[in-house]
């Protein structure tokens, strides 16, 4: 004689009447299975509401769809200021450009 599978303890989740809409589920029920009705409101894009003693006390819904991510390179561009040329002489004598300076001191200030 074979015996038979044990039967799933998962409770049966009542559908909206019409058979579209939000599903409705026992605020218990969410809390024993929370990872499988986030996923499914999240890969389904469903709407669950949770009830509590057969009253709707909250909904879990997804997120709205956003605009897609900026990719993160060329994001920065047009942001960085240029104030004309960086690398030319500017005109001012450095302690190691003066002919007197100790060239065994680096804070020779004279």
């Amino acid at each position: 004689m074979a015996k038979s599978k044990p039967k799933s303890k998962r409770r049966k989740v009542r559908e909206a009447t019409t058979g579209y809409g939000p599903v409705e589920v026992a605020a218990s029920e969410l809390k024993n299975d929370w990872h499988h009705w986030l996923d499914r409101v999240m890969r389904g894009r469903e709407t669950v509401v949770v009830t509590r003693y057969g009253k709707p006390v909250a909904t879990l819904a997804p997120v709205p769809a956003t605009e897609a991510p900026v990719p993160f390179f060329g994001s920065m561009r047009g942001s960085v200021l240029s104030y004309g040329d960086l690398i030319s002489p500017t005109g001012e004598i450095w302690n190691a450009m003066k002919d007197d300076a100790d060239p065994d001191d680096p804070f020779d200030l004279k």
